[in-house]
C-alpha cells in the first residue's frame, strides 16, 4: 500500500512540472507587457541576441515573471511565451522575480559576458520542487 502511494504521489509531483517550449512554439510577448521597448530592436551590428523562453504548463501559470536586465525591468512573461532582446557586448545580470496575488516572492538570477552577435537563450522553468530556475541553454 505504501510502494502504491509513493508512487502515485511521485506521478503527481511529475504531472506539476513544465515542459520546455522552443523558439518556433513559444508566442511573442504582448505589448503590454513590455516595459523598455527599446531592448527589443537591434541597434548595431554588434549586438547580442538574448532569447528568455517560458515553459508550458499548470504549475506557477496564473503567475508573471518579471525579466530584469543590470536592475532595470524589461518585460514580464507568462507561460509558453518568448521575449527576444538585444544587447550591447558587456557585463550583465539578468534576474527573474515573481510575486504578488496568490504568486509566492521567488528571485533568482544569472550573470554572463556577451561577445559581439552572440546568440544566448535561457529558459524559465518552474519545476515539482517550486524552485524558479532560469537556466541557460544556448
Amino acid at each position: 500500500m505504501k510502494k502504491i502511494f509513493f508512487l502515485s504521489f511521485a506521478v503527481a509531483l511529475v504531472g506539476c512540472s513544465t515542459v520546455p517550449v522552443t523558439t518556433d512554439s513559444a508566442k511573442n510577448l504582448p505589448m503590454d507587457r513590455i516595459y523598455n521597448p527599446e531592448y527589443f530592436s537591434k541597434q548595431s551590428q554588434d549586438q547580442a541576441k538574448v532569447t528568455f523562453l517560458r515553459d508550458k504548463g499548470f504549475t506557477g501559470g496564473g503567475c508573471s515573471h518579471d525579466i530584469y536586465v543590470n536592475n532595470t525591468k524589461v518585460f514580464s512573461i507568462r507561460p509558453n511565451e518568448k521575449g527576444v532582446i538585444y544587447l550591447k557586448p558587456d557585463y550583465y545580470i539578468f534576474r527573474l522575480e515573481t510575486g504578488g496575488g496568490i504568486c509566492p516572492n521567488i528571485a533568482t538570477s544569472q550573470e554572463t559576458t556577451l561577445k559581439p552577435n552572440a546568440e544566448a537563450e535561457y529558459r524559465i522553468l518552474l519545476p515539482s520542487d517550486m524552485n524558479l530556475r532560469l537556466t541557460r541553454i544556448k
